[in-house]
């Protein structure tokens, strides 16, 4: 049974989940030698697997999460979309993005990422005007920490402007 009040992807989220579940409860019975019957922890698995499996999902009682999170980049260490007013449609390796002013954004990277030394790309999404700019600066003090954080810059016509952009960290 799918969680109610959920989008139209809940039954195949609860179904993924389920199969997540079955899939660890074996492979942490079997790698953990417990018995199939009868045992005390293998009756608890379940729960605590279904518990990681809907936070990973990022569902929780059928109930979406924010944005981050969600983007699927095998080869980037963080990477964002983000829309014009700073929101995140999807992320990897970042934990938040702010913007600061008009056009001016903070990307905050995950702990394990030194921004200062990273070599970060951003690019204009579609929808921006075609005149408009992106820049992007890893060592800059205007967004906190620089070793977690990037700035990224956005204009049109030669001044500051919200437009939408993606932004990666290799």
């Amino acid at each position: 049974m799918a969680p109610s009040g959920g989008s139209g992807n809940s039954d195949l989220t609860f179904s993924y989940s389920q199969l997540l579940i079955n899939y660890s409860a074996t492979i942490l019975c079997r790698d953990r030698h417990i018995p199939s019957e009868g045992a005390s922890m293998r009756a608890k698995l379940p729960a605590i697997v279904l518990t990681s499996a809907l936070t990973i999902g990022g569902v929780a009682a059928g109930v979406a999460y924010a944005a981050i999170g969600g983007a699927q980049a095998p080869y980037a260490r963080a990477a964002a979309v983000v829309d014009a007013n700073g929101s995140v449609v999807r992320s990897k390796g970042v934990t938040a993005v702010r913007k600061i002013n008009t056009g001016q954004y903070c990307i905050e990277v995950d702990p394990d990422i030194d921004a200062t030394k990273a070599v970060p790309v951003a690019t204009k999404r579609w929808g921006a005007p075609w005149n408009s700019t992106v820049f992007v600066d890893q060592q800059a003090t205007q967004c906190g920490d620089s070793a977690r954080h990037i700035f990224v810059g956005a204009g049109n016509n030669g001044a500051a402007a919200d437009i939408p952009f993606n932004v990666i960290v290799p």
